[in-house]
């Protein structure tokens, strides 16, 4: 279910594009606690890459209105898409010598001097019972196939981005990376500066932080 009312009450609070949805209500909906909320997000940018889109979902999700009005979600995940298009810009704002490019099996890297391919590599990235998954999938050096390289891998343990977040899972699709982070229930006021509190508590990376409008 969708209230564009809504949208635009949680915008103005936030002082952000929102979009607001959920599954279904408890009770007297105008309580304000619904099951399977989400709040959606455009143009943000966070861990240095500007996002498509940043999607905070909850099991259960409680609006109380008021001044300021607060938010109560349970069980949260924020949900991160990443579109071809914004690792473009990024890597040319970066002057990166490489490209990356996101395909459905996994990330490839390319690398070209004078227009001549020297390096070719995919690999995807995946969450495995608590570790960081590279899996190799092909390479090629100056054209040259290394068949070897679809039997390695490498695992790092995940650190904690923060106490109260974990990297769940990663996901590859056609010109997009998903990344899912599982975060502690947490209560806010719903005001503006609330997307950039929620940073620095799960996500308390410095010098990095969300680029206000998209």
């Amino acid at each position: 279910m969708h209230s564009d009312a809504i949208d635009a009450l949680i915008s103005n609070y936030l002082a952000f594009p929102a979009r607001v949805s959920w599954k279904s209500a408890l009770g007297d909906s105008m309580r304000g606690t619904f099951v399977g909320g989400r709040l959606e997000l455009a143009g943000v940018a966070v861990l240095a890459l500007p996002c498509q889109r940043l999607v905070l979902e909850s099991e259960r999700f409680q609006f109380t209105p008021g001044l300021p009005a607060r938010i109560c979600a349970t069980r949260p995940r924020v949900e991160m898409t990443i579109e071809q298009a914004q690792i473009d810009r990024w890597l040319v704002r970066a002057k990166a010598p490489f490209r990356l490019l996101l395909g459905e099996q996994g990330v490839e890297f390319a690398l070209d001097v004078a227009g001549f391919p020297v390096t070719r590599a995919e690999a995807e990235l995946c969450v495995d019972r608590g570790w960081f998954l590279l899996r190799s999938r092909r390479a090629s050096i100056f054209g040259l196939d290394n068949r070897l390289a679809a039997l390695f891998r490498t695992f790092f343990p995940l650190p904690r981005l923060a106490p109260e977040t974990r990297l769940s899972a990663i996901r590859h699709a056609a010109g997009a990376l998903v990344l899912e982070f599982e975060l502690a229930d947490f209560e806010e006021e719903l005001r503006p500066g609330l997307v950039q509190r929620l940073q620095r508590r799960f996500l308390p990376l410095p010098r990095l932080g969300f680029s206000g409008r998209a």
